[in-house]
């Protein structure tokens, strides 16, 4: 790698993109306070307060990259108009737009202003215009489809609704339209929190249609496993808990043999100290995945935090008669040693992993590292010694067995 490819030139200078974005952090962060304490003043006045920006931008960091160029001007587009009282106006937030696509440099990146445009006339209540507004962004992040479908499903209820001369009542144009919506976010499969550094990933009207949606979605559609999963994937990464085992206890009562949501489960009931509750995981694996690795490597791994020495000698055999990499039972036996407190165990085990690994692998040289602290007489190095060497065994060994994370 060139070392072009990491520095910027500041003019007669160059700077680690490191020292640069740092810089920008700290300009933004002036900005943003001018911008909270200047708010009225800056609507009634954007083209002059966009010139200030950019004769800032300039005089401080010249030789800045396009890339990093219009990502600030972006964040300073964002923090004027949540500072607004104005927010809420359509025309408002047009105008702010223009001047801030006017100041960028290159390919504009228009798409993202489009988008949050587009969520300012959901909370507007401009529903047909939103949903035009956003129908050419659907691929860019899973919030897009819900909030187009969301604002069909709200003009359905301002129709009549349509009988089928039966008895009973059909669904109307806009409530189909919005359940294809939503079937389009399944074929779409679009990346999730693609959006995050923009204002509208942390608008809490946004994400709540986003759940709403969802909700109706897994009841239009109890079959479907995707809307389901992609609530999930998004409940995990937004530290959405409460959600997550909402969502995970419908799938496991819908797809109780999907190894997604088991395994997801399984993650659950760990983070939540619930061994009881990770064992009866385990077990339904088991059964329903018999000649799989996986269910017993978490059953290696239970075994292991609860320094179980049955349970770990019962999957350990069960490992090795599904042929697990032999790499791996050596590693989980140090693993197993070091957390019962066991030291010349432990030390036996590691000379073990270092005939089986060889002396030049970096592995085994970082575990000998930590290891220095796990034999300290000292609880304090001990503890984070133990956590860290236990990650990175769990880590090389889901990816030797090719378990996803």
């Amino acid at each position: 790698m060139q070392c072009r490819s990491w520095i910027i030139p500041m003019g007669d200078e160059w700077q680690p993109e490191a020292v640069v974005r740092q810089k920008l952090d700290l300009l933004k962060k002036e900005f943003i306070e001018y911008i909270g304490a200047n708010s009225e003043k800056i609507d009634s006045n954007l083209p002059v307060f966009f010139g200030q920006v950019i004769a800032s931008l300039d005089k401080a960091l010249p030789g800045i990259s396009v890339t990093l160029y219009n990502q600030f001007i972006d964040a300073i587009a964002f923090a004027v108009l949540d500072a607004s009282k104005r927010s809420d106006e359509i025309p408002f937030v047009e105008k702010l737009f223009n001047y801030a696509l006017r100041n960028k440099r290159g390919n504009r990146g228009h798409a993202v202003y489009d988008i949050l445009l587009g969520m300012k006339m959901i909370n507007a209540g401009k529903y047909e215009e939103a949903a035009e507004q956003l129908k050419n962004y659907r691929s860019m992040d899973v919030l897009i489809c819900p909030a187009i479908a969301y604002c069909y499903f709200v003009l359905s209820t301002q129709q009549t609704p349509v009988d089928t001369g039966r008895g009973s009542q059909r669904p109307n144009d806009m409530l189909l339209a919005a359940r294809e919506q939503m079937i389009e976010l399944v074929h779409l499969n679009p990346p999730i929190n693609r959006l995050q550094e923009h204002e509208l990933a942390e608008d809490p009207r946004i994400n709540k249609i986003f759940w709403f949606m969802i909700k109706q979605a897994t009841d239009w559609f109890p079959s479907e496993r995707e809307f389901i999963r992609i609530g999930i994937e998004k409940a995990s990464r937004d530290g959405k808990r409460d959600i997550k085992e909402d969502l995970l206890n419908i799938a496991i009562g819908r797809f109780y043999n999907d190894m997604f949501f088991l395994r997801e489960l399984y993650k659950l009931k760990l983070e939540n100290r619930d061994a009881g509750g990770v064992v009866g995981v385990v077990n339904q694996m088991i059964q329903q995945y018999p000649d799989d690795i996986e269910p017993i490597y978490y059953g290696l791994k239970l075994s292991i935090i609860t320094s179980r020495i049955d349970a770990y000698f019962r999957f350990r055999k069960l490992a090795v008669s599904k042929n697990i990499p032999a790499r791996a039972p050596v590693l989980l036996d140090y693993a197993f040693e070091m957390m019962r407190g066991k030291k010349i165990e432990a030390a036996a085990c590691m000379e073990e992993i270092k005939k089986r690994f060889g002396p030049q692998n970096y592995f085994v040289t970082l575990l000998e590292y930590v290891a220095h602290d796990f034999q300290s007489d000292d609880a304090k190095k001990v503890k984070p010694a133990k956590k860290a060497m236990f990650d990175a065994i769990d880590q090389y060994c889901t990816k030797l067995l090719k378990i996803e994370a």
